[in-house]
């Protein structure tokens, strides 16, 4: 099975090699990328997709083994405990995908920074059903309870929707920001349009890399909690931290501000040479 999957990317990625190469209009160029990386609002808006984008790459892995854990800790047999995890773990990938299409739309008619705010918020009410759920189960001697899987379930779904809406509304923020940022550079219209749509275009790329990282995070904090404690209460912790963190920064910056001054996080200048006008 995984060697169909590798012929099928192999295939993939030499199609995109010799028919996808052709954008010549929005290329982004080496010095675009200086650029982007210098920009305080690139590591902003990373950060908040490592909470989005991170968060539902991490538990599409991790959601199932952690089902899959507390299934055998309730009397299941390891075959039990791995379909009954399966039955579940799908739902939470698909909801997450479906809900990123709303998030776009939420954040075109109401904002992206007021969306992004709330699927932060909501995510750290339901990072605190997951630290409720675990909880209770840790406190309890013999087979896992019903309503600590019950917990779980509706814990990490909330996740999963809430996660996907953010996905689609940070996305969307990405171009409002250095459309606003242009502003402050001493360019022409056209040079500052030219400036936005490469800047957005990098910044895209960038913050998708970066923000798989949180994935990697999501996995790794629940290995270690596990292996510390032998329960998952202290990664879902550090969750709710994290979801603490975001939804300041991103009230700070792009709420109580507005997208509008997002120029004014760095000083007037000229755009910096070399970007992709073309």
């Amino acid at each position: 099975m995984c060697a169909i999957y590798l012929v099928l990317l192999a295939v993939a990625g030499l199609g995109a090699a010799l028919y996808m190469d052709n954008l010549t209009e929005y290329r982004i160029e080496l010095n675009t990328m200086r650029a982007v990386v210098s920009e305080p609002h690139t590591w902003v808006i990373s950060l908040l997709y490592i909470g989005t984008f991170g968060s539902f790459i991490g538990f599409s892995f991790a959601f199932g083994q952690v089902l899959q854990i507390n299934f055998i800790a309730s009397g299941q047999s390891t075959a039990q405990a791995s379909l009954h995890a399966a039955q579940i773990a799908f739902l939470g990938p698909l909801l997450g995908s479906l809900s990123r299409i709303y998030g776009g739309k939420l954040a075109d008619r109401i904002g992206g920074g007021r969306v992004t705010l709330a699927a932060f918020c909501a995510m750290l009410l339901a990072t605190g059903i997951l630290i409720s759920a675990s909880t209770f189960g840790d406190h309890l001697a013999g087979p896992m309870p019903t309503a600590t899987m019950v917990g779980y379930v509706i814990g990490f779904t909330a996740l999963f929707i809430l996660s996907g809406i953010g996905n689609g509304s940070v996305y969307k923020m990405i171009p409002s920001i250095f459309e606003a940022r242009s502003h402050s550079l001493q360019i022409s219209e056209a040079e500052r349009r030219q400036w936005s749509r490469s800047m957005s275009g990098a910044l895209i790329g960038l913050a998708g890399a970066v923000g798989a990282l949180g994935g990697v995070g999501v996995n790794l904090a629940l290995r270690e909690s596990y292996l510390t404690s032998g329960t998952a209460t202290s990664a879902f912790w550090a969750f709710g931290v994290f979801y603490l963190v975001a939804s300041v920064l991103t009230w700070a910056i792009y709420v109580r501000r507005g997208l509008k001054s997002a120029g004014e996080l760095v000083p007037a200048t000229t755009a910096p040479a070399g970007l992709a006008y073309v």
